[in-house]
């Protein structure tokens, strides 16, 4: 997500800013505009140190996402992006969510080329009414916190992990992603390669994956109580190109697989969790 972002989901306008020759070239976008990816995977934060002024951003985003979790069904939208990053780490942003890279803060401005960490707030999308079977009780949309914190472990290689909570039908659920990312050159350009995994508590799996004995009973499925422990892995690739100092175009292609009590859920049609994101960016 992402990370920046991964919602990512993961483009990550903070994330994608690299050039080949870039002290920091592999940031990738982590987090797609929207939660698209939030579901499954996408959830970390990929992002560049805060910038020496403060920068806006603007532009629009297409993306297409699972319908549901473990759903088969697609959604697929266009939306205007915007962004606005500080030089105290704070950020405001359709790819990021509302935030705070605390490392200027509690550091440096050079400490925060090696580190990020800090905390922002998320949506995160559920199960719409079309979407859910009949007798399986609607999933709603959800505010979740995330700490996140990232270390430039060598010039090629990034490490993330970020720590939610607040998702679930009752705010209970909780979320552990852990990444690596690294990056392959392209000309100027790189292409971010992110690998992924993510846990989660029993609210969250029962609210995303779960058929209790009412619902059994209503819709037929047989009753599901997942446990806590591995819900995905994932792969991203992620990649930017600048045609002018203030112009650039992002993408992101995520692919989530289910895994444990999540892919053996009765409401889990499709393991194979893709997203994929483009947008078209102005810098002001």
């Amino acid at each position: 997500m992402r990370r920046s972002v991964l919602r990512p989901l993961a483009r990550g306008s903070a994330a994608l800013r690299f050039s080949a020759r870039a002290a920091l070239p592999f940031l990738g976008a982590g987090l797609m505009a929207g939660s698209a990816g939030c579901w499954a995977a996408g959830s970390l934060v990929l992002m560049d140190a805060p910038p020496q002024v403060a920068s806006w951003s603007g532009g629009a985003t297409a993306h297409s996402w699972p319908s549901a979790p473990g759903s088969r069904s697609r959604s697929d939208d266009l939306l205007p992006a915007l962004e606005y990053l500080s030089p105290s780490g704070a950020f405001v942003s359709t790819d990021l969510g509302v935030g705070w890279n605390l490392v200027p803060l509690l550091a440096s401005a050079d400490a925060a080329r090696t580190w990020q960490a800090g905390a922002r707030l998320w949506p995160q999308f559920g199960r719409p009414s079309r979407f859910t079977p009949n007798g399986i009780d609607r999933l709603g949309p959800r505010v979740t916190t995330e700490a996140f914190a990232n270390l430039q472990a060598t010039p090629w290689l990034l490490l993330q992990s970020g720590l939610s909570w607040g998702s679930a039908r009752h705010h209970d659920g909780q979320l552990l992603e852990l990444g690596a990312t690294s990056g392959v050159p392209l000309g100027d350009d790189l292409i971010a390669i992110t690998l992924a995994a993510t846990a989660a508590n029993g609210a969250h799996l029962r609210s995303s994956y779960g058929v209790g004995p009412g619902e059994s009973a209503a819709s037929g499925l047989p009753e599901w109580h997942p446990r806590a422990g591995m819900m995905d892995w994932s792969v991203a690739l992620s990649g930017e190109h600048k045609f002018s100092e203030r112009w650039s175009v992002s993408g992101q292609w995520l692919n989530a697989r289910l895994v444990g009590d999540a892919a053996r859920s009765p409401l889990t049609t499709a393991k194979s969790q893709q997203s994929f994101s483009a947008s078209l960016w102005y810098r002001f």
